[in-house]
């Protein structure tokens, strides 16, 4: 070999140490993106629970607003009534040019009536002079509670809005996740491993579990929806998420219930876990975040989270949270 042809061969070494040849990309395995997607799936489910609790107290804020601005304007209507009378009366006395006193003696009969007369007027004086004072001071309450309520549903509404954000965020990371997960399946081999992967566990229907009475009626109107898609903020009929599907159900029963795991638990009676009915609400989380329809022998209907159906489940879980029994 040539000293020119040495160099060179030295020269190629050189380079290949410097600049490796590229690699294939290093991909994660199916089973950590399909961890990550349900970990995205489950704080996408805790963030519409919050989203829901925050829209009731938003609601309520609202209703506080238009219950004292119709105390307010109500209050307005009386002071203006009573402004009206004093100068109906002032009127008249200027229009008879004689003072009130003077009037009352006029249109006395005796000595003892003018007193009568006199103290009457006093008293209605004095209590006109006090309910004025009094609708003034309401006037004055009601424009700072109004104040108040109204800074407290700017908190709500920005509390509401950085949730839809953080949903939006985790379900951009989550569509980059399936994305991900596509690349994987279509990698692997052959498509009937594929297949029997990304088939959903089941959790089979209670046998023999009797139903009657409103319960019965929620329990078969949760057993329809099975299959359904969960979707944030849903309440059927196409979609539902967690406490909507429970609302859903339990109102087709005549029963009303709020849309929030939270404010359910608060709304529902107490039952310890060995008393268990189909139709009870089983709660999970800490605080509450989750909730599903009893549906007997352990096992529940609820609607999971994002990218999952309406599906009978275990209630065996580990943030198990208590029960409640609606409508009593």
């Amino acid at each position: 070999m040539t000293t020119r042809k040495l160099a060179a061969t030295f020269l190629i070494l050189a380079l290949v140490a410097v600049f490796p040849a590229p690699t294939a990309e290093a991909l994660p395995s199916r089973g950590d993106v399909q961890k990550q997607l349900d970990s995205l799936g489950r704080e996408i489910a805790i963030l519409d629970e919050e989203y829901n609790l925050s829209r009731i107290q938003m609601t309520k804020v609202e209703q506080q607003i238009r219950d004292l601005r119709s105390r307010g304007e109500k209050a307005e209507a009386e002071l203006q009534g009573l402004r009206n009378q004093v100068s109906a009366r002032a009127a008249s006395a200027y229009r008879r040019g004689v003072p009130d006193v003077l009037i009352l003696i006029l249109e006395s009969k005796s000595i003892s009536e003018f007193g009568r007369k006199m103290s009457l007027a006093s008293r209605v004086g004095a209590q006109q002079a006090g309910v004025v004072e009094s609708l003034e001071i309401s006037k004055v309450r009601a424009a700072h509670l109004d104040e108040d309520l109204q800074a407290e549903l700017q908190k709500r509404q920005k509390i509401t809005a950085s949730l839809s954000s953080r949903k939006s965020q985790l379900e951009k990371r989550m569509a980059e996740q399936k994305v991900l997960l596509a690349r994987l399946d279509a990698a692997a081999a052959p498509a009937k491993v594929r297949v029997a992967a990304s088939k959903p566990a089941v959790v089979p229907a209670p046998a023999n579990v009797p139903l009657s009475g409103r319960a019965g009626i929620a329990v078969e109107t949760a057993y329809a929806q099975l299959g359904k898609p969960y979707r944030w903020g849903a309440s059927g009929p196409d979609s539902f998420d967690c406490s909507g599907l429970t609302m859903y159900s339990w109102r087709r029963a005549g029963v009303s219930l709020p849309h929030s795991s939270r404010a359910q638990y608060s709304a529902t009676k107490r039952v310890a876990r060995e008393d268990l009915q189909p139709g009870d609400l089983v709660f999970f989380g800490s605080p509450i975040h989750h909730v599903g329809i009893y549906a007997g022998d352990g096992k529940m209907i609820h609607s999971p989270e994002t990218g999952k159906n309406v599906r009978i489940w275990t209630i065996s879980r580990r943030d198990y949270a208590g029960a409640g029994r609606p409508g009593v």
